[in-house]
Formats: structure tokens, C-alpha cells, sequence
């Protein structure tokens, strides 16, 4: 078969993102897919395209305030759907593939329209170069807007769509619902591709347990009803898990992490600032840089607490145990059909967990057999690339 293009948010300021692609690229490898990657901005991905600059931003209050405000997200994006995606999607260049696979990740979510307005730019250029299209491994996010739901309506109903596999039950249930009665036959429920893959050589278990933090200021913007959203309580919360922790495994033996977005690394560094006077011993990781950074990092731990998504699947993995925390529905329903909804706190328990029972809970987790779920992706990438 001719050369597939796939598409989609390989490289971001979250360093978890390009875990999808190498779950992606590995699926390719192992099923004889020609292929080129360019993600989301633009560009064609290659192993430098993974990586952070180092050193601060810098800090605009204004641009920040703005950025705050959905008004202005929603315009930004609408503005940039007839100017910096249009030229970002004809950049690809379609006419040149057999097909276009987009996926995997959070890409069909209403993140202020950005995803969906840009899919439909690279679905439009496929209708005119009559390239078929694919979406693998996808997630909705948590709810649609009136607007997101008719913008994803018209991606799922186009001609040139063939297949839309999302990667849980939740997001399968709002794509499907959008897509209405005469296209969901387009949608299935599949997995999260980067639960394919898998450590490469027997390991050792790990000694030091891993803190892996979200920044409440990105829960505050995506999920403002959780607790941890406020960042008083969270260093308040994550000291108490530490309190609970220590004396099962030394303070030398406990590790803040954060997935490597400039936000994190700084709350990160906040939160071991706090606690090292208090926890002598304890350190701190800020330093993740690219995907396989991040994959070394937390196959080396022991045990991991994770509020990033891609942070726990990378625990999973790695056959490293793991507890999620609820912010999104994509993490309960990851552990769910993972087969561990009790290692996964979910918003409704959350002010019911103390410390003392999340600390028990991690320290008595096991890997998780990934076996089935790995055969079941691989099922569905070959139906979505036809390999």
C-alpha cells in the first residue's frame, strides 16, 4: 500500500503528548505501515521535535488574563480556522498519501474548538483530494459544546471519514451522539494507544515512589470544581500524602515529578520547596525534556501517584503500579477498562480519600496485565489503516 500521513498533537508543552506518537509509531513499525508524522502545528515530526526549551517563559499578565477569558479563546480559535489552520492543513500536503490518520490523544475535546476546527481544515483538504480518512485511538474530552457538537457532526458525516475509533466508552458515547443515527456506525469504542507499549527488557522493581503533580492553575482552567484547582490546597493535600508515605519508605525515597510543561515544573518545584525542610531527603523532578525522558523516569519508580493522564499510562506501561486521580472522565474510564477503578480516585470519592488510605492504596498496587488491551489495539489499528 502507499504511504499513510499521520496527524496529530505529537509535540506540545506537555511532554506525555509525544507518548502517543511513539505508541503510534511503534504500531507502524510492527505492522509494515509506511509512514509520515506532522503534527498539529504544522511541522514534520522528528526526535528533536519531542523536546522543551529549557528556562522560564516569560510572563505576560495581560496575554494571561486574556487567555483566561472563553470569549477570547473561542474568537482566537474561530479566527484561526480561516487563517492559521487553513494554511497549517493544506501544509500537509494529502494529495500526496494513500490515506490520513489522525490520532491518537484528547483530539476531538472542545478545548475552545482549537482541535476540532483544525481536524475539519485537514478533513476539507481530504474531500477535495479525495484521501480518505482515519481517526485512531481519539477522545472527546468531557462535554461538547452547541458549537463543538456540530463542528465534530460535520467531521464524522463527511465522505471522506471512514472511521472514527475512540479510546473509551465516554468519549465513544459523545462523538456517536453528535455524529447521530445514520453516521455512528462510523464511531467505535477502542483504547488509548499509548497502552501499547511496553518495557523492551526485564527490570528490577524500583525503590523510590513517584509524585506525579498536576498545576492547579491547568486544573483551573479545565476543571475548576476540583479541589486541587486551588493551590493552597494542594500543597496542603500533597504534604499529607507525604506525611502518610515517609514512614513507609523514607523521605529519600519519595520523588515530586512533573510531566515536563513549564506550569508543572514550576508548581513542582514550589510543592519540594515546601516540603524539603519539613521532609529532608525528598527531591524533586523537573527535568523530563522528551517522551523517552519521561518513560526511563517513571519505569524506574516503584510506585507512582499520577494526575496527569499520560503520566499514569506511561506507569501502566512500564508495569509500574499506579493511582490515578479523577479531573477528566478519560482517566476513571482509562482505569476502568484497565481493570483497576478502585486505583483511580474519582471527583465524587475525592474529599472522602485521606491520605492515610491513598498511601495504603498505592503501596498495595500491582502492575496491570496489559495483554488483551494490547491485542485489541493492534486489532484496531490494522482495521483503521487497513494494514
Amino acid at each position: 500500500m502507499g504511504k499513510t500521513l499521520f496527524a496529530g498533537e505529537y509535540s506540545s508543552r506537555n511532554v506525555g503528548d509525544g507518548i502517543i506518537r511513539l505508541a503510534v509509531e511503534r504500531l507502524c513499525r510492527d505492522h509494515a505501515i509506511d509512514a509520515d508524522f506532522r503534527d498539529f502545528y504544522g511541522s514534520p515530526v522528528q526526535a528533536s521535535s519531542f523536546t522543551l526549551p529549557h528556562g522560564k517563559p516569560k510572563k505576560n499578565t495581560l496575554k494571561k488574563m486574556l487567555l483566561q477569558s472563553a470569549a477570547v479563546n473561542y474568537a482566537i480559535s474561530i479566527l484561526f480556522y480561516f487563517t492559521r489552520y487553513k494554511k497549517i492543513a493544506a501544509s500537509y500536503d494529502t494529495a500526496k498519501y494513500q490515506q490520513v490518520v489522525i490520532g491518537g490523544g484528547n483530539l476531538m475535546m472542545d478545548n475552545f474548538l482549537n482541535f476540532p476546527l483544525l481536524i475539519l481544515r485537514i478533513v476539507q483538504q481530504c474531500e477535495r483530494n479525495d484521501i480518505p480518512v482515519k481517526l485512531f485511538s481519539v477522545g472527546a474530552g468531557k462535554k461538547y459544546s452547541w458549537l463543538a457538537k456540530a463542528i465534530v457532526s460535520r467531521i464524522v458525516k463527511s465522505e471522506a471519514v471512514r472511521s472514527v475509533m475512540c479510546r473509551d466508552a465516554h468519549s465513544y458515547a459523545l462523538i456517536s451522539a453528535a455524529a447521530g443515527k445514520h453516521h455512528a456506525h462510523k464511531v467505535k469504542a477502542g483504547y488509548d494507544s499509548a497502552l501499547y507499549l511496553e518495557r523492551e527488557t526485564e527490570h528490577a522493581p524500583g525503590k523510590v515512589v513517584g509524585l506525579g503533580v498536576i498545576a492547579p492553575d491547568i486544573l483551573k482552567s479545565l476543571t475548576p470544581e476540583h479541589p486541587m484547582s486551588d493551590k493552597q490546597y494542594a500543597l496542603g493535600w500533597w504534604e499529607a500524602v507525604v506525611r502518610a508515605l515517609e514512614p513507609h519508605v523514607g523521605a529519600a525515597r519519595i520523588e515530586v515529578i512533573s510531566n515536563g510543561s513549564n506550569a508543572d515544573n514550576e508548581f513542582a518545584q514550589e510543592l519540594w520547596t515546601t516540603l524539603e525542610p519539613k521532609f529532608p531527603g525528598i527531591t524533586v523532578c523537573t527535568t523530563i525534556q522528551d517522551p523517552s525522558d519521561l518513560i526511563q523516569k517513571i519505569g524506574s519508580y516503584r510506585a507512582l501517584a499520577a494526575y496527569r493522564m499520560h503520566a499514569a499510562v506511561t506507569a501502566m506501561a512500564m508495569d509500574v503500579p499506579v493511582v490515578g486521580f479523577e479531573w477528566d472522565p478519560k482517566v476513571l474510564h482509562m482505569f476502568t477498562y484497565c481493570g483497576r477503578p478502585d486505583a483511580c480516585v474519582s471527583m465524587a470519592q475525592f474529599s472522602d480519600r485521606s491520605a492515610q488510605d491513598i498511601t495504603a492504596t498505592l503501596l498495595k498496587e500491582t502492575p496491570v496485565r496489559l495483554d488483551a488491551i494490547r491485542e485489541s489495539l493492534r486489532h484496531d489499528f490494522q482495521t483503521a489503516v487497513g494494514a
